[in-house]
C-alpha cells in the first residue's frame, strides 16, 4: 500500500492527478463553453462574454472574458470545488484585467481574493477589485454573472 501511494503521488505530480483505482470519482461542474452576462462594478453595469473550460481530471477552471465594446479583456483561473451533482460548486481563484492606456500601452492587473459559485447554467464571480498590477482606476466591487 505504501509503495502504491508513493507511486500515485509521483505520477500525480507528472500526469495531472488521475484518481487511483477504487477511489471515488471526481465531481466536476461542467463549465466548458461560451457564456454571456453582466459585469457589475464601479465602472457601471457592462455586458460581458466569456469562454471557460474545465481542466481534465481536476477541479481547476480557466478562461477569458471580454467587456462590452472591447473596453477591457481578462482571464479567470482557479478551483471550482463541487461536492455533489445537486449543489453549486464553490469557486476560489483570481481574475485579471487588461485595457489600453492613453499612451497606447496595455495595463494588466490581478484581483485579490475572488470567490464565486457555479452550476452548469449559471456562474458568478465576486471580488473587491484588481489590486495587483499597473492599471490605473481599475474596476472595484466586481460581480460578474454569467449564463449559458
Amino acid at each position: 500500500m505504501h509503495r502504491s501511494l508513493l507511486a500515485y503521488v509521483a505520477l500525480c505530480s507528472l500526469a495531472g492527478c488521475v484518481p487511483p483505482p477504487g477511489s471515488p470519482s471526481l465531481v466536476q461542474t461542467p463549465v466548458t463553453g461560451d457564456w454571456t452576462g453582466t459585469f457589475d462594478s464601479s465602472w457601471g453595469l457592462l455586458q460581458v462574454s466569456a469562454t471557460l473550460a474545465n481542466e481534465k481530471y481536476s477541479q481547476s477552471i480557466y478562461g477569458s472574458f471580454v467587456l462590452e465594446g472591447q473596453r477591457a479583456t481578462g482571464t479567470v483561473g482557479g478551483a471550482l470545488q463541487t461536492h455533489d451533482t445537486d449543489t453549486a460548486g464553490l469557486f476560489h481563484g483570481s481574475l485579471t484585467i487588461s485595457y489600453p492606456l492613453a499612451n497606447g500601452e496595455m495595463c494588466r492587473s490581478t484581483s485579490g481574493v475572488t470567490s464565486g459559485w457555479a452550476t452548469e447554467r449559471w456562474i458568478e464571480f465576486v471580488t473587491s477589485g484588481f489590486t495587483i498590477g499597473n492599471c490605473p482606476n481599475p474596476p472595484a466591487n466586481i460581480r460578474m454573472t454569467l449564463r449559458r
